[in-house]
């Protein structure tokens, strides 16, 4: 049965009324007796409108014409036929974060698989879209054109992201869709106020009118948690840090074990947490720790890789003393570095023949990263500068420097080879030279014309330099992650790709630009990397409290899709058929028109 969209359209119908009249008044020739009829030029009796009523005629004209009018008349009142509540795309926003993994086999996560079959086999989609919900929302492969293809989608739910962004995924869900689309979120907790009511049908902020449905399917359960860890190198030992935190509403009782150690026995009223501080030996082996069996598994194992920076080689060429003895004082403070070894990682010198950064570069076997230079400039012709200084505070060499009131004796020779990272108006005093890869310093200071060395700014300036040269060694910093934090491998020159291995044993092939790559922590556990030869590795912990939290977890359906109009019905509009016949009636009109003028 049609509905009209515009049924004012027909007022067009008193059209029909006068075509009536056209056929109905007719006047009736009056009789003339005329002795020939040779003379008139069309003796056939012809009908034409007037004012006398006479037999309604009806030609097959005039139906035609009626016809016309009524099908023009139709079209312009806008019909549609309901074409059924099937025809539409499904949006399911699946909540990807290790919460959803609690309860092992009757996880909400394996619940909501289960409800979702059912759906699908329960109405018709013309596409089903999964998106997860992590830290940004991303397709689950392509639309499934019908249920079991669909249902094979869902195996690359994996459920371990750090969080789950949901209003970010919903937002993306309603404009993936389209304007008819449902959308189903699916997750572990009930929603927010807002939310609430959006599925409910009341028109949100996020305009879903009734097209939202909210589906949990956690349980509210206690569990105990590793919500915090550290592991820092303080020579010669390594400082760990391990927090466990009680998330439930009762006291409870639980065991960590941690390698070589006894087990520690905790004891944690409702929602306390414990700090246990331990001191490795100078190179212990990876550090694992684990808590006694609860809800959730993701939160309860811990993995701290030790720094595996090696120190620093420094070599020290001055040939002046008292640079030599300021040198060598300033760098009894740093950490991270071993004097007079060979060959140098960093090599510092006032001698004018020097090997440059790219003239020293040792074997790949040793130092896969070229020799670095601190050449210090003794000019003969200098002075004591009082400032402005000007520091690139994006550099990594002056990061907690501050040079109010410090006196800096140097020349004034306003160029120098590389990039200012420290002048004096527009004098150069410290530039960096990056020859792919190996940086060449150049220093001018004339410490009898300077107070810098009597300040903490002289050990800070060479600490951040053998702390910038530790960080440029190959390997990822950090090396131990939270999951969804984000690392970056520094990798030795000539490198084009790595192979990474995750905890699940899934290896995938990286190209590389440049001599570093960025890694993000997707998943708990060991990652392992194999770049032409040399091994690096990080470990991602699942340190986020929110979500090992499971104090909150609910199970319920919100919202129905039979409160949206705009879903109930699917219309289709008949007009162009409509028009389509028109246009056939009146070329039958127009054919039998020309075929009796001919006749």
């Amino acid at each position: 049965m049609p509905v009209f969209t515009l049924p004012i359209a027909f007022l067009a119908l008193l059209a029909v009324p006068a075509l009536v009249a056209i056929y109905w008044l007719r006047n009736r020739a009056r009789e003339r007796r005329v002795s020939s009829l040779l003379l008139w030029l069309d003796e056939r009796q012809r009908w034409e409108g007037g004012r006398r009523v006479h037999r309604l005629q009806t030609p097959l004209l005039f139906f035609l014409e009626l016809l016309a009018i009524l099908l023009l008349t139709a079209a312009a009142a806008g019909p549609v036929l309901r074409a059924g509540n099937a025809a539409r795309p499904l949006v399911v926003v699946l909540d990807d974060s290790f919460s959803m993994q609690a309860g092992a086999a009757e996880s909400p996560r394996e619940k909501a698989v289960r409800a979702i079959e059912a759906e699908l086999r329960a109405n018709r989609y013309n596409s089903v879209r999964f998106l997860l919900a992590g830290e940004t929302p991303q397709l689950l492969g392509e639309s499934g054109e019908d249920p079991a293809a669909a249902l094979r989608l869902l195996q690359g739910w994996r459920c371990g992201a750090a969080t789950a962004k949901l209003d970010e995924a919903i937002a993306f869900g309603f404009e993936l869709g389209g304007s008819r689309a449902r959308l189903l979120v699916v997750t572990d907790h009930a929603p927010p106020a807002s939310s609430a009511d959006s599925a409910d049908g009341a028109d949100g902020a996020d305009g879903a009118d009734g097209r939202l449905q909210w589906w949990s399917f956690g349980a509210a359960s206690p569990n105990f948690a590793i919500v915090q860890a550290t592991r820092t190198r303080r020579d010669p030992e390594d400082r760990v840090m391990i927090e466990v935190a009680n998330l439930s509403s009762s006291a409870g009782s639980t065991t960590l074990d941690i390698d070589a150690n006894a087990p520690f026995a905790l004891s944690l009223a409702a929602m306390e947490t414990r700090r246990i501080l331990l001191t490795l030996k100078p190179g212990a082996p990876p550090l694992r720790a684990r808590l006694g069996d609860d809800a959730l598994r993701a939160d309860n194992e811990l993995l701290l890789l030790p720094d595996a920076r090696p120190p620093v080689r420094a070599a020290v060429r001055v040939r002046d003393a008292a640079l030599r003895a300021l040198i060598d004082r300033a760098l009894e403070s740093a950490t991270g570095i071993a004097m007079n070894a060979e060959p140098s990682d960093l090599l510092i010198t006032d001698e004018d023949g020097a090997p440059s950064s790219t003239d020293n570069r040792q074997p790949a076997t040793d130092n896969p990263i070229e020799q670095w230079t601190l050449r210090l400039l003794r000019e003969p012709d200098a002075a004591s500068l009082l400032g402005p200084f000007v520091l690139d505070r994006a550099h990594p060499l002056t990061e907690g420097l501050s040079l109010g009131g410090v006196v800096w004796g140097a020349g004034r020779a306003e160029q120098a080879p590389g990039t200012p990272v420290i002048m004096a108006g527009n004098i150069p005093l410290l530039t960096d030279l990056d020859r792919a890869g190996a940086h060449e310093l150049r220093l001018r200071l004339r410490p009898d014309l300077s107070t810098l060395q009597e300040t903490p700014n002289w050990p800070i300036l060479l600490a951040n330099l053998i702390a910038w040269r530790a960080d440029a060694a190959p390997g990822p910093r950090p090396a131990n992650l939270r999951l969804g934090e984000q690392t970056t491998l520094t990798l030795p020159p000539g490198i084009d790709a790595v192979t990474l291995t995750d905890p699940q044993r899934n290896t995938r092939r990286i190209p590389v630009i440049g001599r570093s790559l960025p890694l993000r922590a997707d998943a708990v556990g060991l990652h392992e990397i194999d770049a032409a030869g040399v091994r690096f590795s990080f470990a991602a912990n699942a340190l986020q409290q929110r979500e090992s939290d499971l104090t909150q977890a609910a199970s319920g359906r919100w919202g129905n899709w039979a409160n949206a109009p705009s879903l109930q019905w699917e219309y289709r509009s008949i007009v162009w058929a409509l028009l389509l016949l028109t246009l056939f009636v009146l070329a039958i009109h127009a054919w039998l028109i020309r075929r009796n003028e001919r006749e």
